[in-house]
């Protein structure tokens, strides 16, 4: 009863005083909503470059440009310029291809491509084509091996055809404990935001299923230090995984000698 009384105090109190701009957030920012619209279509827009040239470099055409700046981010969602509105495309289709086994920018002398010169990356906006060439030179790593050297974790050990970013297991391990967010209507969500269609393909789904599983065994194994273990991780033994149950009795931990 007093706890009610209170509650009521306190909506009396702030009737007689005078009304601030803390009382009525949404009031004060609808004041200003049109600034918001207006700089929400700016970004949709080209802003402030309206030239055909880059603005970084104010020279080169910023087609050219463009491809060649997302060497360092190839999942970036593009739209093209068609005299009269934006179409959506690719940094594929814009002529990006990606090198594995090298650094950025440096030449590979034997490139290969993938099957059929068609990649699929899923990163957390969206589901991307990538042109990607895997490096065949003598000293060259697995194609497993360079995918995962550049944060991409590959549905197969065997030409691997399709990858998910770290960032995006990591995204969805942490989102299925907190909202229980099932994988199909995670994928459900990505496919929607690609092509707003939402018919998911059957094989985007089990790999994704089979990549999260990978990734939880690999994360257990790493918290628990059998990364560094000499004989791998085929030297864990039954139960070094396991998480002890603190209401469990454990002998000389919660548990009397008697």
């Amino acid at each position: 009863m007093d706890g009610c009384m209170d509650a009521i105090n306190d909506v009396l109190a702030t009737s007689k005083r005078e009304q601030t701009t803390a009382d009525n957030p949404l009031l004060v920012w609808l004041s200003g909503h049109d600034d918001y619209l207006a700089e929400m279509l700016q970004m949709d827009g080209r802003g402030d470059y309206t030239s055909d040239t880059c603005h970084k470099c104010c020279s080169a055409p910023a087609l050219d440009c463009t491809v060649c700046n997302h060497l360092w981010s190839p999942t970036h969602c593009i739209k093209e310029w068609t005299g009269s509105f934006f179409m959506a495309t690719s940094l594929k289709k814009l002529g990006l291809r990606i090198q594995l086994g090298h650094a950025i920018r440096e030449i590979c002398i034997l490139p290969h491509k993938s099957f059929n010169d068609n990649f699929v990356l899923i990163d957390t906006n969206r589901i991307h084509e990538i042109a990607v060439d895997f490096c065949a030179c003598e000293t060259s790593q697995t194609h497993t091996t360079q995918l995962l050297r550049m944060g991409w974790f590959p549905s197969t050990t065997l030409d691997p055809r399709t990858a998910v970013m770290f960032r995006l297991l990591h995204h969805y391990h942490i989102l299925s404990f907190e909202s229980k967010a099932s994988a199909y209507e995670f994928c459900h969500s990505l496919v929607r935001i690609t092509d707003n269609v939402g018919l998911i393909k059957k094989d985007h789904y089990e790999s994704f299923m089979c990549m999260v599983h990978e990734w939880r065994h690999l994360k257990m194994l790493k918290h628990f230090g059998h990364g560094h273990n000499p004989v791998g991780v085929s030297g864990t033994q039954e139960g070094e995984c396991a998480v002890l149950c603190p209401a469990c009795p454990q002998p000389g931990k919660n548990l009397p000698p008697d």
